[in-house]
């Protein structure tokens, strides 16, 4: 075999090699991401209080996506965003506005909606 051809098998082989490792490493992140549960997983219950007042559900599901209800009067305001850890994302807010901010950790944080502001605390249930 010539040097050029030896030169060409061994950087086939080298690509070959790499592709190979890439694909064996997409597939472990694959199976870690379906393995993978939340700690926070479960129903949090409690109340979020200051210039308005009233309950709070979160329910944290298996891949850490959240759905936070608040309910005050009868009435009730949902949305879903997910957990960075045990923090909240704060990307997204419900139709009226209601975000929650600080995480599970704590079981507590700050919650916005428009100008008026407060507390929220939970415990698992």
């Amino acid at each position: 075999m010539k040097k050029p051809a030896i030169k060409l098998f061994i950087i086939c082989a080298l690509i070959i090699l790499q592709s190979c490792e890439h694909i064996l490493d997409q597939a472990e992140e694959k199976r870690a991401q379906e393995n993978f549960t939340s700690e926070f997983m479960g129903k949090w219950t409690g109340t979020y209080s200051g210039d308005l007042s009233g309950s709070l559900t979160v329910n944290v599901a298996k891949d850490a996506s959240a759905g936070v209800t608040r309910s005050a009067n009868g009435g009730t305001d949902s949305y879903w965003t997910s957990l960075i850890g045990s923090s909240f994302n704060t990307t997204v807010k419900s139709p009226q506005g209601f975000i929650i901010y600080g995480n599970l950790q704590n079981k507590s944080g700050t919650w916005e909606m428009g100008s008026a502001k407060g507390t929220w605390s939970v415990t698992k249930n």
